[in-house]
């Protein structure tokens, strides 16, 4: 038999073993209401969609803000006149199709949702070859708020076109671009902003080339008008400097010291002549 003091300790784990059986329950209906709430918004939003047609169609165009996280700039190529960059880009607009009050909480959905949804159809004027990150799965984010607003993420790398004034070479100075535009959405449809102004690119402090040095960074919003309309364009412009230093110790360096090895074997080679001739002569 148990002394009253063990009853007692028996009565207390029992009923700490209830509250926790309790606790366990309600956090597993809690999550899977949650789940099931965000299944059927999911599923309601997604019934009848058409990705075909813009939001508001037949209204005001759709503002869509840019920004850009500059992850890396690869290589600059004054041969083939283009340079490499790595970024992450992030376009938000507002699609009222998408609109939801059955939860209060942002959805992140898998990135193969985007094929669902309409998106603009941006893309880079001055770009000669790009790539979408596929490592472990397409680098490519879509997340939904309850008002509508859709942020939609990519991480890319693009070779665009730089075309450089290479008469100062190595005292130069660049002026490099990215041109961002509508391919087929005139302004009456679509409107392209820097989200955040000044601010909308980041990450170029960080950046290190041993090449160059950024001495400047200019954002630009403008609208360019073509036969078939007036299209919306943003442009990242930063000037590089060459930097001197680099270039002495990868260029000059080398050479003067091959100079130098050249005129050094030269002699010792010219030394080591007049001496046979002077041995021959004796």
């Amino acid at each position: 038999m148990l002394g009253p003091q063990e009853d007692k300790l028996c009565g207390i784990v029992s009923a700490l073993a209830a509250l926790s059986f309790v606790c366990f329950a309600q956090s597993t209906s809690t999550g899977n209401t949650g789940i099931s709430v965000a299944k059927t918004t999911v599923d309601k939003l997604l019934k009848g969609y058409d990705i075909r047609l813009r939001p508001d169609f037949g209204g005001p165009p759709v503002i869509v803000g840019m920004s850009i996280n500059i992850a890396s700039i690869d290589s600059i190529s004054e041969v083939n006149m283009d340079y490499t960059i790595t970024m992450y880009f992030q376009q938000s607009w507002r699609d009222k199709r998408l609109a939801y009050a059955e939860m209060a909480l942002n959805l992140t959905l898998d990135n193969r949702v985007a094929d669902q949804l309409w998106l603009p159809d941006t893309y880079f004027l001055n770009d000669k070859k790009s790539f979408l990150h596929g490592v472990t799965v397409k680098n490519r984010m879509i997340r939904l708020h309850p008002d509508g607003t859709v942020l939609y993420g990519l991480r890319i790398t693009t070779t665009a076109a730089c075309m450089m004034d290479l008469r100062r070479y190595p005292l130069d100075e660049q002026n490099c671009t990215l041109e961002i535009e509508s391919y087929g959405y005139t302004t009456d449809d679509i409107v392209f902003f820097w989200q955040g102004g000044d601010n909308a690119v980041t990450g170029v402090d960080k950046l290190e080339l041993p090449q160059f040095s950024i001495v400047e960074l200019r954002l630009v919003s403008r609208e360019v008008r073509f036969t078939t309309g007036s299209y919306p364009r943003l442009s990242l412009s930063f000037r590089i400097k060459r930097n001197i230093g680099y270039f002495i110790l990868q260029t000059y360096m080398p050479s003067i010291l091959i100079t130098i090895l050249s005129w050094v074997s030269f002699w010792i080679n010219y030394d080591a002549s007049a001496a046979r001739v002077a041995l021959g002569n004796l």
